[in-house]
């Protein structure tokens, strides 16, 4: 197959496979960057000058973002065992002019050697297999250690490592003992097996002395990640460090060690003040003040304007988050009135709770298309950022429709690669309203392209 060169993320260049059937240059396409909020957090804590590696790099979104981020006197390390999919990365590494990136063309495991590599066409799903099936492709790779790869490198001072090994991360840990003693870099690693959570990996790296975060999206922070919790379906990597290094994300306000019980919000922080610059209350803010707001409504909407004010701590801004989402999930347990479940999903989504936000979406929108019925009677949150920038005066019930679908569509699944054509009656009904974005446009052309 040939390849194609799209632009992503500040016009990074990267050589993809030409086709719409391939989970990587259909995201590319659809979303003009990855589809994973971790990709955002690595580009904002690597600074310039700093060091990372890269495990299972793939076609390179991360590879080539980082080297962005570390710059020409910085250095990335890209582990990439599949020859083609290495070719393609060393073209977009050429492309970029990044030559602060070496490609390595090895898998990492515990133990030096060769393996069989089973290829898939989509290859992130990519895998090294000890046994082989009779008619599984595969194709013969060198393996490394992370222990023995630190005495051909000069790693010291390591900032980040990213691993995405398809079930390999407990093999590469058992083989990086010592670089993970003498370094301290932060770690982010693949959590998601299909349906399976795998705990064994946080258990590797917690007998290390590495302790793991979730990413909170909203807030663009990392979080103690309990292992006893319920995980969101859409959870997919976690990260690691040493408490130095958590420390020092501390700092820059990147981590939060200890979660705090929320402080009660100010003064600026009430409804009728947070709400009342943004241009989608002038719309409805006068039904609003006509009446007496539920109390309960109030200090959901407060704790969450709290979350967004940028003078607090992170530590206060995320204990006010997670304060405004049990709220809003009383609330709509309460009763489900009005756009109570538009909020909870708003701060469900921000808080990295993506299945409870689409559930609530689902609910609501199936009532409104069924009914007919909108109730923008009670101060609510708009479905989105971009939304709260989009007046509403001239035609509030597509507005809200619209926010709610575009919400729906994005929190629903990764990529439109995945719903396919099971997306196109709500995408042709944001287009008809003229609410959809640039984003659900693309979406709306790429189905009918893939699906002709």
């Amino acid at each position: 197959m040939k390849n194609t060169q799209l632009s992503f993320a500040d016009g990074i260049q990267i050589q993809v496979p030409d086709s719409l059937h391939l989970i990587t240059p259909y995201v590319l396409l659809e979303q003009q960057d990855w589809f994973e909020d971790e990709i955002s957090f690595v580009r904002q804590i690597l600074p310039p000058g700093s060091k990372a590696i890269d495990i299972g790099a793939n076609f390179g979104v991360y590879t080539l973002s980082m080297a962005r981020c570390v710059g020409p006197q910085g250095r990335v390390w890209a582990y990439e065992p599949a020859s083609s999919t290495a070719d393609a990365l060393t073209a977009s590494v050429a492309l970029n002019g990044f030559s602060q990136v070496s490609v390595e063309r090895c898998a990492v495991s515990s133990a030096p050697g060769v393996a069989q590599l089973q290829l898939q066409d989509n290859a992130e799903l990519n895998a090294l297999v000890r046994n082989v099936a009779a008619g599984v492709r595969t194709e013969t790779v060198p393996l490394v250690t992370l222990d023995d790869e630190m005495n051909r490198h000069d790693w010291a001072g390591l900032a980040f490592i990213k691993i995405d090994a398809e079930g390999e991360e407990v093999n590469i840990i058992q083989g990086a003992h010592r670089f993970l003693a003498e370094l301290s870099p932060l770690v982010q690693f693949e959590i998601r097996d299909d349906a399976t959570v795998k705990l064994d990996v946080v258990s590797a790296f917690g007998a290390l002395g590495y302790e793991s975060y979730r990413l909170v999206p909203g807030l663009q922070v990392l979080v103690p990640f309990d292992p006893a919790d319920d995980h969101d379906p859409f959870l997919l990597n976690l990260f690691a460090c040493k408490p130095d290094c958590a420390d020092r994300l501390a700092e820059r306000g990147h981590l939060i060690r200890r979660m705090e019980p929320p402080a009660e919000p100010l003064a600026r922080h009430q409804w009728a003040v947070a709400l009342a610059a943004l241009p989608y209350a002038a719309a409805f803010g006068a039904g609003w003040g006509s009446k007496e707001v539920d109390a309960s409504v109030a200090r959901a909407l407060a704790w969450h304007a709290m979350s967004r004010d940028t003078t607090l701590g992170m530590a206060q801004r995320h204990g006010a988050l997670v304060a405004a989402l049990a709220a809003w999930q009383a609330l709509v347990a309460q009763a489900p009135t009005g756009l109570r479940r538009a909020s909870l999903a708003r701060v469900a989504n921000e808080a990295g709770a993506r299945s409870l936000a689409t559930q609530a979406l689902l609910g609501l929108v199936d009532h409104i298309l069924s009914t007919q019925e909108l109730d923008v009677g009670e101060p609510f949150l708009a479905p989105s950022v971009r939304f709260e920038t989009l007046p509403a005066a001239s035609a509030t019930s597509q507005w809200v429709l619209g926010g709610l679908l575009e919400v729906l569509e994005q929190s629903s699944a990764f990529s439109s690669f995945y719903t396919g054509q099971g997306a196109l009656q709500r995408l042709h009904l944001l287009q008809q309203m003229g609410f959809a974005s640039e984003q659900m446009r693309r979406r709306l052309q790429l189905i009918q392209a893939r699906f002709p």
